[in-house]
Parts: C-alpha cells; sequence; structure tokens
C-alpha cells in the first residue's frame, strides 16, 4: 500500500483522491494541513476507520472505539503506558531479551542462516505474554505450546478476512464473519480468566509490575472505572497481539536487515553499546534513553521502513481547509500517506538511503514538522509507542552483546513485503549470526 501511495504522491501532488471499491478516500500530504487534522481540528477528525471483527473480546479494543466511548476509555487506560509504568516492565522485556540472545547466539555457534522474523516473532510473543498475560514463554523452542499457537493464529488472520471487515463492515457484520477463529478468543479468554483469579489471591508485593496488573488496578482505585469490565481488560491484552505484535517484529527484522547491510553502522552502535554498558552488569532503562545513536538508528528504521503506510481518520463533522473554501463532507476518510512523505527528498535527502545521522539529538532541529509521523500524533498517537520502543531496543542491545548481524547467501539487497499483510512485513528475510568473539557476554 505504502509503494502504491507512494506512485500517486509522485503523480498527483499532496492532495489527492482515491477511491476504494465504491469508498472515496481524500489523501492529505501537505504538512500544514496534517498538523489541523491530526492537533489543532482533531474534534473533526477523533474517529479512526475501524475494522468490524465480530467478536464480542477484540470488539472491546481500544483502537476500535469511536466519540465518547473512546475518549472514556483512553483516559482510562493511558496511565498504564506512563513513563514510570514501562520503567517498571522493563525487567520483565530484559528476561525475555536474554532468552533471545541466547537462541542467536546458539544458531551463530552453528554457523546457519536463518530466517530472522521468526526468531524475533518468538520473542515479541514472548513479552506480551509476560507483560499482557503473566506469563513466560520460550516460544521458539516450544513453539506447540497452546499459547503460542493462539497468538500465531492471532496475528496471522486471513488477509481477504481483514480487508472485508475494513471496506465491507456492514457486510461482515451481516454475515458475522469473524476475522480471527472464535477457538483462538476462547482460548486467551481461559487464560487470562486464569491469570485474573491467581491475581486475586496474590499479596500486593508478589505482584508483577505488567500491563494486566494495571489493567486490572483501573477497576479497583477509579470511580469512573465501574463500566470498566472484565471483558475490557482481556480485549486490551488481545490489542498487543493484534496491534503491537506485527509492527514491533517488522521494524526489528528491518533494522537488522540494515545493520547486515550496514556493517559501518553495526559497529557504531556496538560501540555506544559497549561503551554504555562497561561498567554495568545489567542493561536499566535511563542508561537505554541516554543512547543517542541507538535512537537514531530505531528513528530512521521507522522512517525508511514505516510500517503502517497511512494514517487515517473518518471525519465526526463537515469541515473546510483554511483558506481554500473547499468543504469536506461528514463521514469522509481523510488519510495522510505517512510511508510516501517518508521518502520524500524534499524533507529527507537520499531519502532511500539509510542514514541514522538525521535523527542524532543534534540534527533533529533540522526536520520539519508533521514529517516524521511513525506513531501519529496528537490525541490518538499510538498508545504503545513507549512500550514498543523500549522492546526493540532491549533486545538489540542484548543481541549485539552476543553476535554481530551478517549477510548471507539468500540475503537480499532489499527486504520483500509480504503482500497478504495490510502492514509493511517483511518476507523471507535470511541472515547470518557472527559470535562476537571481541567481547563474549555470559
Amino acid at each position: 500500500m505504502g509503494k502504491l501511495d507512494q506512485k500517486w504522491y509522485e503523480k498527483y501532488g499532496k492532495i489527492f483522491g482515491i477511491y476504494e471499491g465504491f469508498t472515496p478516500v481524500l489523501m492529505i500530504a501537505e504538512p500544514k494541513w496534517i498538523r489541523n487534522i491530526l492537533v489543532k481540528d482533531f474534534q473533526y477528525f477523533v474517529d479512526l476507520r475501524t475494522p468490524l471483527f465480530v467478536d464480542p473480546i477484540i470488539d472491546r479494543m481500544l483502537y476500535v472505539q469511536t466519540g465518547k466511548k473512546w475518549r472514556q476509555m483512553r483516559v482510562l487506560i493511558t496511565p498504564t503506558f506512563t513513563f514510570s509504568k514501562i520503567k517498571m516492565m522493563t525487567n520483565l522485556i530484559i528476561e525475555c531479551a536474554q532468552t533471545l540472545a541466547e537462541n542467536l547466539f546458539e544458531v551463530a555457534e552453528e554457523m546457519i542462516e536463518v530466517d530472522i522474523e521468526k526468531y524475533f516473532g518468538a520473542y515479541f510473543i514472548d513479552v506480551i505474554a509476560k507483560c499482557a498475560f503473566g506469563i513466560t514463554l520460550d516460544s521458539q523452542k516450544d513453539p506447540n505450546n497452546p499459547f503460542v499457537k493462539a497468538a500465531r493464529n492471532t496475528i496471522n488472520p486471513g488477509p481477504w478476512k481483514v480487508y472485508l471487515s475494513i471496506f465491507f463492515p456492514n457486510l461482515t457484520k451481516f454475515l458475522r464473519l469473524s476475522v480471527f477463529a472464535r477457538s483462538t478468543t476462547r482460548l486467551f479468554k481461559k487464560l487470562l480468566e486464569e491469570a485474573i483469579d491467581k491475581r486475586k489471591k496474590m499479596k500486593d508485593e508478589e505482584k508483577p509490575n505488567d500491563i494486566l496488573q494495571s489493567l486490572l488496578e483501573i477497576r479497583i482505585n477509579d470511580i469512573i472505572a465501574k463500566k470498566f469490565e472484565k471483558k475490557d481488560i482481556m480485549a486490551q491484552c488481545m490489542m498487543f497481539f493484534v496491534k503491537g505484535y506485527m509492527s514491533t517484529n517488522a521494524t526489528f527484522t528491518f533494522l537488522a536487515h540494515e545493520l547486515a547491510k550496514h556493517p559501518d553502522i553495526q559497529e557504531k552502535l556496538i560501540k555506544e553499546i559497549d561503551e554504555t554498558f562497561k561498567d554495568k552488569k545489567e542493561i536499566n532503562y535511563d542508561s537505554i534513553v541516554g543512547m543517542n545513536y541507538l535512537d537514531a538508528v530505531f528513528q530512521e528504521t521507522l522512517r525508511l521502513y514505516t510500517p503502517l503506510p497511512r494514517l487515517e481518520r473518518t471525519l465526526t463533522k463537515e469541515y473546510m481547509f483554511e483558506n481554500t473554501g473547499v468543504k469536506i463532507p461528514t463521514h469522509t476518510i481523510v488519510a495522510i500517506p505517512t510511508y510516501a512523505i517518508h521518502h520524500d527528498p524534499q524533507y529527507f535527502p537520499d531519502s532511500d538511503k539509510f542514514i541514522p545521522e538525521r535523527f542524532l539529538s543534534e540534527n533533529k532541529q533540522t526536520l520539519y514538522p508533521y514529517t516524521n509521523l511513525p506513531f501519529g500524533a496528537g490525541q490518538r498517537y499510538c498508545l504503545g509507542m513507549r512500550l514498543a520502543t523500549l522492546e526493540i531496543k532491549i533486545a538489540l542491545i542484548k543481541t549485539l552483546q552476543r553476535v554481530r548481524f551478517r549477510r548471507g547467501a539468500n540475503t537480499k539487497d532489499q527486504p520483500e513485503f509480504d503482500k497478504n499483510k495490510r502492514l509493511h512485513y517483511p518476507k523471507n528475510v535470511f541472515l547470518n549470526f557472527d559470535v562476537r568473539e571481541d567481547k563474549l557476554i555470559t
């Protein structure tokens, strides 16, 4: 989708319209109007174009909600993702990243080329299982675990069902066609009910600092949250599979591919990692936040391989773009082609090249406002942004303390996108791993 948007963007300019079936979509790529849509005139653009999953749990997820219900739920859930809450999850994520590093170290010792997406995908399943469900896994070595099987079914629904739910929601509702297998959501519901019952029997000091616990505490501590039911808690935990898994796994896979292609950049990053943790046995949140080059590499990966090709909003009332005389009718879908903007040389010189230096702290002031939008902006920015960032950075640090990424016989110059996914998702990214003989970390 991003490549197609880029083609139209280059041909028609920063404002153009397309049809998706019978649905007109207005594409807006002018930064000053993007600011209006996402921030200044947000009250007109509150709702997303949301699919209908026809599932009693999934359809309670935050990002599916609209209007007043979305606002209320967003206020309740936002405290779960504050700096302090995410910081408390650091050790849980480190445990999962340690397992990933050990698995990749074994691959390096065996000197075999592997599809890295499968290894990274197992890591993100482990993180979500631990942080959202309170379950400890090693998905790579235990692929037949019922939780792992259910997770993979959830993150790989039939693409035709996804598109049908987006473009023809009324037909989906009429047919009662669930995007996800009901057996899968029933299993997650059972696991979450068991986890919640277990938490009730724990002493306060025994309860883990994870997402599930934060959501449970909403119901205890907030009078407004009386209508926040157990099904709502389950839905938000499920949301991390539906919304979080694919984008984080894709970003980490693309990042590793670029480091293998650019060993000079990889060595700069390894140097920063070694210097940051030379006197520290353990990774800690504050040290990660202070790593300038690591953040630049991460941000440049998001720009170059924007997981979400567009940001979309649905007009809640008639709107006129300032100084144009152009009125946009209520319920019109307005889309921001983020992938196309991220590849515009007007904003990012040599836009097809991987240049982390453009995101170093001393260079960020040169970036044009509202042209770099991997997590969106305004009140509907990605709520899981901090958690996703921490997951990827910790995994990268732990991995590069043990091994280096290296191109293999099957490594392509440009990763192929999986056309069955609506997100930009890598397909068949093969790499080798070399044991770091210069610094073996036990």
